[in-house]
């Protein structure tokens, strides 16, 4: 199973069988529990705040309480995940309710998964091509 991080602070982000975050918007907070495993959308949501399909939320690390949206697309966000096989890659998923798009760059390029990913090509928001390789233009 992968194991996920904060970039910030270091702190496992799935000590269990999800994937813990902080999310919020207009005030309210929540926690909300993700499928570890990827291209897998399922949630458990805390009743303290809804969610509303398109609208975008705050991601926190449950521990630092740090932001987590990428700095290289704000409809994003980022976490390192550490696979079983021992490599380490970044993790950038959809802020965005009911958007399916995650990406993970890693030592062999950027693979991507969910339906809505495709809404984010040609956006580079790791810094390389489409064919995994660093994009110098």
């Amino acid at each position: 199973m992968n194991r996920y991080y904060c970039p910030h602070c270091k702190a496992k982000l799935n000590p269990g069988t999800k994937v813990i975050f902080v999310i919020g918007h207009g005030g309210r907070r929540g926690l909300l529990l993700l499928s570890p495993d990827l291209g897998d959308y399922a949630v458990v949501l805390a009743e303290s705040i809804p969610i509303d399909e398109g609208r975008l939320y705050h991601f926190q690390c449950p521990v630092c309480h740090l932001d987590l949206t990428s700095s290289n697309n704000e409809n994003l966000v980022e976490i390192v995940c550490r696979e079983p096989e021992g490599t380490e890659a970044l993790v950038a998923f959809s802020r965005v309710a009911g958007e399916h798009a995650t990406f993970v760059r890693g030592p062999s390029g950027v693979r991507s998964f969910g339906e809505h990913a495709a809404r984010y090509d040609p956006v580079n928001f790791f810094g390389e091509g489409k064919n995994g390789k660093l994009d110098t233009t």
